[in-house]
C-alpha cells in the first residue's frame, strides 16, 4: 500500500480535508488537548467559536492530534494501530459465511 506523508508545516491541510476529519471525529476530537501547543495557547481555559478554532488549527497544526491518517474513505486520528490495521486489511479477507447449498 503506497503511503504519502505530508508535512503540515510545509503544506497545510485544505479546508476540505479538515472538514472530512471534523465530520467524522468532531472539531474537539482533532485537538491534542494534552499537547504543549494547546496548553501554551491557553485553549484549555478559552472558549473559541468553531471558526476561530479552525483558524488556529490552520495556522498551527501542532494543535492537532497526529497523525491524521486517510485511506480512501477510512479515517484515523492519533496513534490507533487497530484502525490502521483495518485500513490495510482487504475487505475480501474479512470472515464471511460459506455459500448456502
Amino acid at each position: 500500500m503506497p503511503v504519502q506523508m505530508v508535512d503540515l508545516k510545509q503544506k497545510p491541510m485544505s479546508p476540505g480535508e479538515i472538514k472530512r476529519f471534523v465530520e467524522r471525529f468532531g472539531l474537539m476530537g482533532l485537538l491534542d488537548m494534552e499537547g504543549s501547543a494547546y496548553l501554551e495557547a491557553g485553549l484549555k481555559y478559552r472558549k473559541l467559536s468553531d471558526a476561530e478554532l479552525l483558524g488556529r488549527i490552520e495556522r498551527d497544526p501542532k494543535l492537532l492530534l497526529l497523525p491524521l491518517v486517510r485511506a480512501a474513505s477510512r479515517l484515523s486520528i492519533g496513534h490507533n494501530e487497530d484502525s490502521w490495521r483495518a485500513m490495510v486489511t482487504p475487505a475480501s479477507s474479512a470472515p464471511h459465511s460459506p455459500p448456502r447449498p
